[in-house]
């Protein structure tokens, strides 16, 4: 790497380390925020939700980092342009071709980034971050009859307990089970006692209520009940976890044998087999968006007066290519025969970026001669 290509590389890297930092910053609130609920819920502490939102991170830079190196190359070459850089380069009898390789190889170190988070980093927090997620809510199991406040130990449901002993005797409880969608269930009862057996936590409401809310809303069904009793398992993660998710598991190991997943698990084979194609493709759009963002410069001449046009027509494509990928995966969940399709919107602009560039190379010398610029 010569000088010129370190100078083109840093102009590139600077931005790029800015516009990561504060898109994931904002990503990462926005992702790390719901999360709070369930340690606050839990009774768990700071340090916990701190090391939750850690383990967000890799699966947000996963995102951002394509968006930033794409804006990042817009910046360069703005700043290249308007403060007649190339003009001096090209006066200096460097080729406009010669631009290319130092974006090329910023685009390759991207990516080699982006192949390191999906492929090994991204499956490994994630899988991390969902075991203590469900290892917080079943602990909450543990923890039941000493507290006293909401808990959320599982999606839909909520438990409250007003007042309770260290034998299991309660005074005032309520379970409220939204898991269905037809209807929600809520039981309350002002005594219950609670006890741990072999089989889990068993509960023996006294005096209480059944009310059972249909799906429109509309309809409250109310039963009386002196004495009833049912095990919390239903409601409490209790076990290991049988809920693992596509993301969790390496992309190469479900490539490699694609049939050992999707069985006894929420999820299906086609889930996991497009997550993992999902991830392969995904680091190749950041390469694919730099040559994009350096096409669109090349195409309108290196002109200053199509700064505005340029840029817009370069996020409006940067955009649509992105929006592709996500939109055929869901294509090939339907029909992972398909799975080579996930591919095609980056290396269709990768090709077409460097055919317009090569075509192009030119375009800056002629606008130089048509203008009579000269550099001196």
């Amino acid at each position: 790497m010569n000088t010129f290509d370190k100078y083109i590389f840093t102009q590139q890297t600077r931005p790029f380390i800015f516009f990561s930092f504060v898109l994931v910053g904002i990503l990462w609130l926005v992702q790390a925020m719901p999360r709070l609920d369930d340690v606050i819920s839990n009774g768990q502490s700071g340090l916990v939700f701190i090391k939750i939102s850690i383990l967000i991170f890799p699966q947000v830079m996963l995102i951002i980092l394509p968006i930033s190196a794409f804006a990042s190359t817009i910046y360069a070459l703005h700043k290249l342009i308007s403060e007649s850089e190339l003009l001096i380069f090209a006066n200096a009898g460097l080729s406009n071709l010669r631009i290319v390789f130092p974006i090329l190889m910023f685009g390759g170190f991207v990516c080699s980034i982006l192949y390191f988070l999906s492929l090994y980093l991204v499956p490994l927090s994630q899988n991390k971050l969902r075991t203590d997620l469900y290892n917080i809510r079943q602990e909450f199991s543990n923890r039941l009859i000493k507290d006293q406040q909401f808990f959320h130990p599982i999606k839909g449901v909520t438990i409250y307990i007003r007042e309770s002993s260290d034998n299991g005797d309660i005074k005032g409880i309520f379970i409220t089970d939204a898991r269905q969608k037809g209807n929600k269930v809520t039981y309350s009862a002002k005594e219950a006692i609670m006890t741990r057996t072999g089989n889990g936590l068993m509960l023996v409401m006294q005096n209480g209520l059944l009310q059972v809310l249909d799906s429109t809303n509309t309809a409250l069904t109310t039963l009386k009940f002196k004495r009833m009793g049912f095990e919390l398992n239903n409601f409490l993660p209790i076990g290991p976890r049988k809920d693992i998710s596509p993301v969790e598991i390496f992309p190469l190991k479900i490539i490699s044998n694609p049939t050992k997943f999707g069985k006894d698990n929420i999820y299906k084979e086609s889930e996991f087999i497009s997550e993992a194609h999902t991830k392969l493709a995904t680091p190749l759009s950041a390469l694919a968006l730099t040559l994009l963002a350096l096409s669109f410069f090349s195409i309108s001449g290196l002109n200053k007066r199509s700064y505005f046009k340029t840029i817009i027509f370069a996020i409006t494509a940067a955009i649509f290519v992105q929006s592709l990928i996500s939109a055929l995966r869901t294509l090939v969940v339907k029909d992972t025969s398909f799975f080579w399709i996930l591919y095609i919107p980056s290396i269709s602009c990768i090709f077409v970026s460097l055919s317009l560039i090569i075509f192009n190379v030119n375009l800056s010398i002629l606008f130089i001669k048509k203008n009579n610029f000269k550099v001196t």
